[in-house]
């Protein structure tokens, strides 16, 4: 197995002018550029001056085990010696202050990262709730690395929660995500982590001026510091979901680690689930709406502390599926939705059913799935009520009982085309604990919290189209004051869709709407949490 490869320059059959050492088994073209010119400017000169056969210089690479021939000097006519003089010469313009390269000790940063985050931890939801900063990420990180050997060509890796604030103003706008952290040894020997160099490195990233730094939100993009010549690199990067590999605050060693990609298959959409990353979030009244179209169903309205989300289905195959228009096959309710939610409860009950909802920072805090019927056929419902079969089993549903709504963890909601009547009369309903949406513009007094539980309608149409938080009319205002408060008379819960904008919603909140429909989960951030 490759370990390093080393490029000697030789003159001769036995006199090693120079070994220069190259950082991997695949040396880039930079990586060679210094090594080559170097030996090219010893042929050039050895052309110019001597003209004898055993001045002959090879450059080639050493493997642990074997010796593959590069190049050999070649014939040059007098203008042909001139261009390559001047060829090399430009080559090594750039190079020609550096230090041979196993002397080169010139840190930095290599590259930066795509993801931004916040250098400090921050505080958000209105002074309501906090989110971990990089500064903070780094050193726990180099806390657990701490005295940790990296073998040659080896990984030492960690991935732990960090804000992600989009470069905008992180008490206002983001959403927790991951930051990986990998030291990756490119060297000969072992290298020994010290807790305070690895600090220094990985704060280099988000130092005030430095290049993967920004100036108005103090954060960071993360990126690469290079220790030495592409000898060691000390990564931190940030992404939206955890790692493939099981490294979530704990170190993994042996290989790289990769953020996984979601699944919008047939399996849950990430796997494997980072059950206790979202230990400290506190809910907010947010509705994650089209969940499932998001870059990370699920996991991304829980991040932000949703307590609902949206699932359209259609039915296929004697089962429901998700989608809008164009509905994946094998992309079941099920799958992405209710065996995630049992198990992620599960979990939080540690390990069986039980009371605990999902956020353990507030364990009695219930969450709505509400599941939008975008097929008419009476099928649909009998298949939503067998996908809910997980949830059922663990007594984690809201249902009805001796003729009195009970309230569990998952409160189910049936909208679009649902069947009202067969909803409340529990026809292929058996236990009761699938409810309606209803129409909070045109509220019929059949909606009772025994069959309904929502009240919602399309802003626009009930309401209007204020351009601004500040063009919200008083006519307006009242207009949702008087459905709110007759849906709350009638114990439901008020949420409107097709807002203007997300400016609305504290407008929204303070008359009282109960759910605020979020599609930009990161916008969030700025509401009060519950």
């Amino acid at each position: 197995m490759c370990t390093s490869y080393r490029l000697v320059c030789e003159i001769g059959v036995s006199t090693t002018l120079r070994t220069f050492l190259l950082p991997s088994c695949r040396p880039s073209a930079y990586d060679l550029q210094r090594p080559r010119a170097f030996c090219s400017l010893i042929l050039l000169f050895l052309h110019h001056h001597h003209h004898h056969h055993h001045h002959l210089v090879r450059i080639y690479q050493v493997r642990p085990e074997s010796r593959s021939s590069w190049s050999s000097p070649p014939k040059l006519s007098a203008m042909q010696l001139t261009s390559l003089t001047l060829a090399t010469a430009a080559a090594l313009l750039p190079l020609a202050s550096a230090a041979p390269a196993e002397a080169k000790t010139t840190d930095g940063i290599s590259s930066c990262g795509s993801a931004w985050m916040p250098r400090d931890d921050v505080t958000i939801g209105q002074g309501t709730d906090k989110r971990r900063g990089f500064s903070s990420a780094v050193q726990g990180f180099c806390s657990a690395a701490n005295g940790k050997t990296v073998k040659p060509n080896g990984y030492l890796s960690l991935s732990t929660e960090v804000f992600l604030n989009g470069g905008k103003t992180p008490s206002e706008y983001g959403l927790q995500g991951f930051v990986n952290f990998e030291v990756h040894n490119k060297i000969t020997s072992d290298h020994t982590i010290s807790k305070n160099d690895c600090v220094k490195f990985l704060n280099a990233l988000s130092a005030d001026g430095g290049k993967c730094s920004g100036a108005d939100n103090k954060d960071t993009k993360g990126g690469t510091w290079q220790v030495g010549p592409n000898g060691i690199s000390y990564h931190a990067l940030g992404y939206e979901t955890p790692p493939k590999e099981d490294a979530v605050n704990k170190i993994f060693e042996g290989s790289a680690i990769s953020a996984q990609s979601a699944n919008k298959g047939a399996g849950p959409p990430l796997n494997p689930w980072p059950f206790d990353s979202l230990s400290n979030i506190k809910p907010v009244a947010c509705h994650s709406h089209n969940d499932y179209d998001r870059d990370v169903p699920v996991f991304s309205a829980f991040s932000a502390g949703c307590i609902a989300i949206e699932a359209d289905v259609f039915l296929s195959g004697g089962d429901v599926i998700i989608g809008h228009v164009f509905p994946t096959p094998g992309r079941t309710l099920r799958v992405q939705y209710t065996e995630p939610l049992r198990a992620i409860l599960d979990h939080n009950n540690g390990g069986s059913p039980g009371e605990n909802g999902i956020y353990k920072a507030r364990p009695d805090q219930k969450i709505v799935l509400m599941i939008d019927f975008k097929t008419s056929d009476t099928k649909t419902l009998d298949a939503v009520v067998a996908a809910l079969q997980p949830l059922r089993d663990g007594n984690y549903l809201s249902r009805v009982v001796d003729g009195k709504f009970s309230q569990r963890a998952v409160t189910v909601v049936a909208s679009g085309n649902a069947p009202f009547d067969r909803i409340s009369s529990g026809d292929g309903v058996p236990n009761r604990d699938v409810f309606y949406d209803a129409k909070v513009d045109n509220l019929e007094s059949k909606y009772t919290k025994l069959n309904s539980y929502y009240a919602s309608a399309d802003f626009k149409n009930a309401i209007g189209n204020p351009s601004s938080a500040g063009a919200f009319s008083d006519a307006q205002k009242a207009k949702v004051k008087s459905q709110v408060d007759a849906a709350h008379a009638a114990g439901l819960k008020v949420r409107y869709w097709n807002l203007p904008g997300e400016y609305m919603w504290e407008s929204l909140a303070a008359l009282g709407v109960d759910y605020l429909n979020a599609d930009d989960m990161s916008n969030t951030a700025r509401l009060k949490r519950i």
